[in-house]
């Protein structure tokens, strides 16, 4: 599709929306965008083996001579080279662990891929590239990627086609043929690999319309060499080097830096800066280190704040662009170099982040969008995508930290699948790891994210802005809400993402303050929504005005201003006290402003719980066993109506659940206020 007349009245009309000075920074951006799809469509689509050969800092005499030399070096992942070693080290380390990557790499070679929500599904020997498996949408493989414009809301999603083609299931393949001594399961790796060189030639189809998946599977390529060596002959290979140098030209051509930049750029450069560490023969790899290094270290002083957090205001979000950012550092390490302290500082932080709010079971609270987004996959495919167990395992290794190879539990293993030997040297000298003490209380003012933690009991708080400089690409109407973990069961949980652009109702239902555990104010949203998924007009200006930790009390007061916008404003403030003996919440709403308004509490239950409305409250149980939640009336609004909803949750993209909500309904003058007590049993 061109860029047609409709897509620039968009443009124009999403400019309009914002500040002038922000509306003008979009719209130079997208003539530079038009500019540089004109310009690239004169770009090179393909190499012959002379192109090849003549891009090499020492040119070789001939592909044959080039392959072999390629096979002589060490990978992008050093340690891939000794993944037999590593798996005999295991077989008496972690025996158990070998059994979850045999069933994903034999589902896998079956043709098997369960995505974004999708289940099991079938997709043959190789995966139909260009197609939509969930919606039956398939796109044009020879139109120009860059003029291939989002048609949202009707029913299908490029993520689809984008995820699958990631590759991120090559390691699993080449391990389940260490394991198994099977070559069928690398032989399906190169297959995939070559369907997809073959069928995606650069600049055309769907999977070159998004940089970041670009620079995903070029860093997924690379990292999974030394699993696949052994397989594929001359051509597969040489064939794939062309690729891949068309793959890092393709990122540093068309870089998704505009004015507002996120998670998509920072994954352009953590490719650029892996295609210029595995890719050394080729003269330009050089300069795609460098840049992208020194990119990489502004992008982290621009959009990680200081106390930790990415500055896109979702935790999972969080967890993915820590990833990107640790992987470089990693495997700079590994291959003899190291970033500058100031990054690495800023990257323990980050991870030091995931450590604190972690559950049990590797999630985060989902807080802002979540996608199910992964960077590099070695050994944990099979693993649940909000599971992020694995990144603490990689980064206890690089900044040796104990604690965190303790809260990674049992996919500590990805360390050795990644690292080797030495790895191994280092878990082992640990001996005896302590105990995880439970969650903390901690804050992130900066991020604006605050945790009431006691043992086993979680309640994070978002009192952060919609973030990405107020763009608010990946927030949610979630300000002053709380998402309640307890005794390794979800309780009151944010209710998730559901989907992106298939279906923008459901994409605003999930995103809305109706779906959050907040205070509603005459229907209205906290922030309001623009006519497009991925932004939030900012108008909650959240502040926090006290948070105090001790060792019996946790307390957290704070306010937006977000309803102050309707003709009689009104500003809410919430209080918490956390009782860490009791395992209680002392909870104020105060509403002040004046005039009359409709208002609405929510209070959303995991999936499987059950409600009972009682004449002071309500308790809820989960139907699987855990925990008991009593909530308790201390000041209750005059005239209140308390009723309990059929609901939707979404545990991770693309995947919807049945779930209550209790409401709480009432009409009153302002100033008013609602005081309530929450308790947790085992």
């Amino acid at each position: 599709m061109a860029y047609r007349l409709e897509n620039l009245t968009w443009d124009i009309r999403k400019a309009l929306s914002l500040p002038p000075g922000e509306g003008l920074r979009r719209l130079s951006g997208r003539a530079v965008r038009y500019a540089r799809r004109l310009r690239n469509r004169r770009r090179v689509t393909h190499l012959s083996d002379a192109d090849l050969l003549t891009s090499m800092t020492s040119p070789a005499s001939s592909l044959a001579g080039l392959v072999a030399r390629r096979r002589e070096k060490v990978p992008l992942v050093p340690a891939s080279l000794h993944c037999a070693a590593t798996a005999g080290l295991l077989r008496d380390l972690a025996p158990a662990a070998f059994e979850p990557i045999l069933a994903a790499g034999r589902a896998v070679a079956d043709g098997t891929f369960d995505l974004l929500g999708s289940g099991p599904v079938n997709l043959g020997p190789n995966p139909d590239w260009h197609c939509d498996f969930k919606s039956g949408k398939r796109w044009d493989r020879g139109a120009y990627s860059l003029e291939m414009f989002h048609t949202p809301d009707r029913g299908h999603d490029d993520k689809v086609p984008w995820e699958i083609s990631r590759l991120q299931h090559l390691p699993t393949l080449g391990m389940a043929s260490t394991l198994t001594g099977d070559p069928v399961f690398r032989e399906r790796a190169v297959s995939h690999i070559a369907s997809f060189v073959a069928d995606n030639p650069v600049y055309r189809g769907i999977n070159w319309n998004c940089t970041m998946d670009v620079a995903i599977r070029a860093s997924q390529i690379l990292a999974s060499e030394g699993f696949l060596r052994g397989a594929g002959d001359e051509r597969f290979w040489g064939e794939l080097l062309k690729s891949l140098l068309l793959h890092a030209r393709f990122i540093l051509d068309n870089l998704e830096s505009g004015p507002v930049r996120g998670n998509h750029y920072v994954a352009n450069l953590a490719g650029l800066f892996l295609c210029g560490l595995g890719l050394p023969e080729f003269r330009e790899a050089p300069k795609w280190r460098e840049f992208a290094r020194v990119k990489l270290f502004s992008e982290m002083q621009r959009q990680v704040t200081e106390d930790g957090l990415d500055y896109e205001a979702s935790l999972s979000y969080h967890a993915f662009v820590t990833e990107m950012f640790l992987f470089p550092a990693l495997m700079e390490s590994e291959n003899g170099g190291s970033f500058c302290r100031p990054y690495l500082e800023r990257l323990e932080k980050m991870i030091e982040a995931v450590a604190i709010l972690l559950r049990p079971d590797g999630t985060l609270p989902q807080i802002g969008d979540n996608d199910d987004g992964r960077f590099l996959i070695f050994s944990q495919y099979h693993r649940p995508r909000r599971d992020w167990r694995p990144l603490l395992a990689l980064g206890a290794y690089l900044f040796r930290r104990p604690q965190w190879l303790r809260l990674a539990g049992d996919a500590w293993v990805e360390g050795a699948w990644v690292l080797g030997e030495p790895f191994l040297r280092w878990r082992d000298s640990l001996r005896d790891l302590d105990d995880c003490p439970g969650f903390p209380c901690h804050a992130f003012p900066e991020g604006g994210i605050y945790q009431l933690g006691a043992g086993s009991i979680q309640m994070v708080v978002d009192a952060g802005s919609v973030g990405q400089r107020n763009n608010g690409s990946h927030a949610h109407n979630d300000t002053l809400a709380f998402d309640l973990y307890a005794f390794g069961r979800e309780v009151l949980p944010d209710r998730g993402t559901g989907v992106y652009t298939p279906d923008l109702s459901l994409r605003n239902r999930f995103r809305s303050s109706r779906a959050h555990n907040v205070v509603q104010v005459d229907g209205e949203e906290i922030n309001p929504f623009p006519e497009e998924p991925f932004r939030l007009i900012p108008a909650d200006s959240p502040r926090v005005l006290r948070w105090r930790s001790s060792q019996r009390y946790a307390y957290l007061r704070a306010e937006h201003v977000g309803y102050r916008r309707l003709r009689a404003g009104v500003l809410h403030r919430r209080s918490i006290l956390m009782d860490h003996l009791k395992g209680t919440f002392q909870i104020e709403d105060r509403l002040e402003g004046k005039g009359r308004h409709r208002f609405l509490a929510s209070f959303h239950l995991a999936p499987c719980w059950s409600v009972t409305l009682l004449e002071q409250g309500w308790t809820a149980r989960s139907q699987e066993a855990g925990p008991t939640l009593n909530f308790l009336w201390r000041r209750r609004p005059e005239a209140s109506r308390t009723q309990v909803e059929d609901d939707l949750h979404s545990p991770s993209y693309g995947l919807t659940q049945k779930a209550r909500t209790v409401r709480i309904e009432w009409e009153g003058d302002v100033p008013c206020r609602l005081r309530y007590e929450l308790t947790l049993l085992r």
